[in-house]
């Protein structure tokens, strides 16, 4: 509930900055704040950004990757000051899932790549991001990783973005509207005021 409250509420931020100069700085912003609340998804934010702004895609993935790497950084140093044992206590589930299990074997035989390699990727970082705050991995590599395989996803995903055919994207909202319409349409003549009467008239 609250993650989708604070997913509406960014997508609301961005949608108010999108026609400002500075409007990939502030997806940059969105980014991290998505990346520090570890329950929204921010690739539907940064699709929708490029969507806003096609021609500014590179900018939007520049920016997108810093503010996801700074929040990263953040969390890595959270992490870090928790230790093994309050963070078992704090993410019991995260500590016993697979992913976990995935990103400690895989970042003890390879460190930092990775770590480069599951941000690049969309595999759930914050388990890798748990395990290399505990295991004290150096901050200035970890930032870089993250940095470096933010930036090559984002980029991706705001140039397939970026060339999403326009009259695709209005057909869609055409159709979103007209299903809009016949929803709204059955809904007032299947309901009455009172809520105990059908559109004919008769008791339900």
């Amino acid at each position: 509930m609250l993650s989708g409250a604070l997913e509406s509420g960014l997508m609301h931020a961005l949608m108010r900055r999108a026609d400002h100069r500075a409007f990939p700085v502030a997806v940059g912003a969105v980014a991290a704040v998505a990346t520090l609340s570890m329950s929204v998804p921010f690739a539907t934010l940064l699709v929708a950004a490029v969507l806003m702004a096609r021609r500014r895609w590179g900018a939007i993935a520049f920016w997108a990757s810093l503010g996801a790497a700074l929040g990263a950084a953040l969390l890595y140093l959270m992490f870090h000051h928790l230790g093994w044992a309050r963070l078992f206590a704090a993410y019991p589930d995260v500590v016993r899932s697979s992913a976990w299990r995935d990103a400690s074997r895989w970042l003890s035989a390879y460190g930092v790549v990775a770590l480069l390699v599951i941000a690049a990727t969309p595999l759930p970082l914050t388990p890798a991001l748990m395990f290399a705050g505990i295991s004290r991995l150096p901050i200035f590599e970890v930032v870089l990783a993250l940095w470096l395989g933010k930036l090559a996803k984002y980029l991706v995903y705001a140039w397939l973005a970026s060339r999403f055919p326009e009259r695709a994207l209005r057909r869609g909202q055409r159709h979103a509207e007209q299903l809009r319409a016949i929803v709204a349409s059955a809904l007032s003549t299947t309901q009455t005021p009172g809520g105990d009467t059908t559109s004919s008239g008769e008791p339900r």
